[in-house]
């Protein structure tokens, strides 16, 4: 069990690809349309593990509405740029979802589907907890990615695209506010995840290792307005 990404969304890319090119030297590719009416885009990092930021901003509200959550997603980023949640990868979805099924005391939400990305490749995933993760975004959802080789094929592609000034490699924190210590939810995962009691629910400040140009590492805190 990993981070797998975090989300990010708001009512224009632009924002926050300014944001993250001024501030953390870091820059965007396109993933791809998705049929819930958002467009997603990505920070790539240079690691195994594939992870990355995603950004998300609408292109079809009314198929935003047909899922439940646009009203959601416009509250949350009525005031600009805003973490929606974050993605725990995991090897056992099934075992996964029947875990924290019973922790939520009803059906975890097992779904499964495909990442299509802006070139046309077709990734395949499986995921657990997303609904209850948008009710109460200091949760994590779950995911199982399939297709790991043509996943880790697309990274150095994606690398170049993006032209990082400062390449992320790495998640190191997530410090999500709430009174839920997360510690069912996540079980026995070790993740370094802090949990800021006095603070809102939801995400709040993510770090991650970054390298230069050079070769000389670092670490970055991204927080949001």
């Amino acid at each position: 069990m990993r981070i797998d990404h975090v989300m990010i969304g708001a009512r224009r890319v632009e924002p926050v690809r300014d944001l993250l090119r001024e501030r953390h030297g870091l820059g965007l590719v396109l993933g791809g349309r998705l049929h819930n009416g958002t467009t997603c885009w990505i920070v790539p990092f240079d690691t195994p593990d594939v992870q990355y930021i995603e950004v998300v901003v609408p292109h079809d509200e009314a198929a935003m509405e047909r899922t439940g959550r646009r009203e959601a997603f416009m509250d949350r980023t009525a005031t600009g740029p805003a973490f929606l949640g974050w993605v725990v990868q995991v090897d056992d979805i099934q075992g996964t979802a029947e875990r924290i099924g019973k922790v939520l005391g009803e059906d975890a939400g097992l779904r499964h589907g495909e990442s299509v990305r802006a070139d046309g490749q077709r990734l395949p995933w499986t995921e657990a907890g997303f609904a209850a993760a948008w009710r109460q975004p200091s949760r994590p959802f779950f995911l199982e990615w399939g297709a790991w080789p043509e996943r880790r094929a697309r990274v150095s592609r994606e690398l170049s695209a993006a032209a990082h000034r400062r390449t992320p490699t790495a998640f190191t924190s997530i410090t999500v506010g709430g009174s839920d210590d997360l510690s069912d939810w996540l079980g026995d995962a070790g993740l370094p995840v802090v949990v800021d009691r006095a603070a809102p629910d939801g995400v709040h400040e993510v770090a991650f290792t970054v390298r230069d140009d050079e070769d000389r590492g670092g670490e970055a805190t991204l927080r949001l307005p």
